[in-house]
């Protein structure tokens, strides 16, 4: 099938159900707001004690965004398992993020935690799974798998026609994460309810306007996912996938999607190993992240390709990009750096959300496009958590 006449149904269908989803779970959540209050209570009991996250894969990565924010507003966070984690004690809080609730390890986690006589929190999809009876409060999101292009598509399930919708938890992965940006928004807030949907709106508004803005020019979008799908077919070149701050957390789950193509991602400890024609996904509200710039620079001096996500397209990031993605979100045109000794720390990051659907939506077109199956992608899937 030739650039010309391919055609972006999956990408639009991916992107789609995906806000979809998380629409569909605010909805509920508003239903019922105490469950809402009751899980922010627990999180602001523990302003003179410590929030501990746990989770694995794609899951423990937007816990860790989830962390990262409530540092923001001056929570203790610490992420275990990790090398710096610290030890849980009474009244802590240790949150699970779990799409299908029996993880073994954040479960056992759980249950370790318990032992310490910490509250716990879960976000889940299955009310009815391990780490959803041993919490004191849950966050129900919806999961599954499903394919795209289909009328009959739902938040869970099993579509049978169309693309595979990148699928091991992306629904309940992108659901969580704005779901979280909810839940901090209205910990700053006298009113949990008004402050969760503020932050809500601020997310969704961003994403409807990234997609409206790549209706209006498919062009960029095209070129993007055309650059992107040679990696799939010829792994000996390397891709990599950098950002600073918040962004690097979504370069880190967007890079797990992208391996399940078969493209050979490397890690951010690898850039040593980078060769020419090897390809660099610069993410960067900003667009003048200075750690990102030298990522940047030193892959044109190494003669790789570049494409850029940013909400700035005059920015330096946008300028020096083979090819740019215009996503919606930041509207100030500050670095991570300088925010973070700022009055500017905090932020609803709309804009690392619209990137991370966007990179979804596109791995769920090159499925498409290169006739990828769930069956394969799951055989990328890292197997030993």
């Amino acid at each position: 099938m030739s650039a010309q006449t391919k055609n972006l149904d999956s990408f639009y269908s991916a992107f789609e159900l995906l806000v979809k989803t998380a629409k569909k779970a605010v909805n509920s959540i508003n239903e019922d707001p105490s469950h809402l209050v009751k899980f922010c209570n627990i999180i602001q009991s523990a302003r003179e004690n410590r929030i501990h996250l746990v989770g694995m894969g794609r899951s423990g990565k937007v816990g860790m965004l989830f962390g990262e924010m409530l540092k923001n507003i001056g929570y203790e966070v610490s992420y275990l398992g990790k090398s710096l984690a610290k030890p849980v004690r009474a009244n802590d809080v240790v949150i699970g993020v779990t799409g299908s609730g029996w993880t073994n390890f954040t479960t056992k986690a759980i249950q370790n935690a318990i032992l310490r006589k910490a509250k716990i929190l879960a976000f889940t999809g299955d009310g009815k799974s391990l780490a959803a009876r041993l919490a004191d409060s849950i966050m129900i999101i919806p999961r599954g798998y499903v394919k795209t292009g289909s009328s009959r598509a739902e938040s869970t399930g099993k579509i049978t026609s169309g693309a595979p919708l990148t699928p091991l938890g992306t629904l309940f992965e992108m659901t969580t994460m704005v779901i979280g940006f909810g839940v901090v928004s209205g910990l700053i807030e006298d009113s949990i309810v008004k402050g969760f949907n503020e932050g809500i709106n601020i997310v969704l508004t961003a994403v409807d306007s990234t997609l409206h803005n790549i209706r209006k020019n498919e062009t960029p979008l095209q070129h993007f996912i055309n650059t992107i799908e040679p990696y799939s077919l010829h792994p000996e070149n390397n891709l990599f996938i950098f950002g600073s701050g918040l962004d690097s957390v979504i370069a880190s789950i967007s890079s797990i999607r992208l391996s399940h193509l078969g493209i050979h991602v490397k890690s951010a400890y690898d850039w040593r190993f980078r060769n020419k024609g090897d390809l660099l996904i610069s993410i960067s509200g900003s667009g003048v992240s200075s750690r990102t710039l030298e990522r940047v620079k030193s892959a044109k001096l190494s003669k790789m390709k570049i494409l850029g996500l940013t909400s700035f397209p005059e920015s330096t990031l946008a300028k020096e990009s083979d090819i740019l993605l215009e996503i919606e979100g930041r509207h100030e045109e500050v670095s991570v750096e300088l925010r973070q000794i700022s009055d500017l720390s905090f932020f609803i990051p709309a804009f690392e959300y619209a990137a991370a659907i966007t990179l979804d939506s596109c791995v769920a077109q090159i499925a498409y496009n290169l006739g990828i199956t769930e069956e394969s992608m799951r055989a990328e899937h890292a197997n030993i958590e």
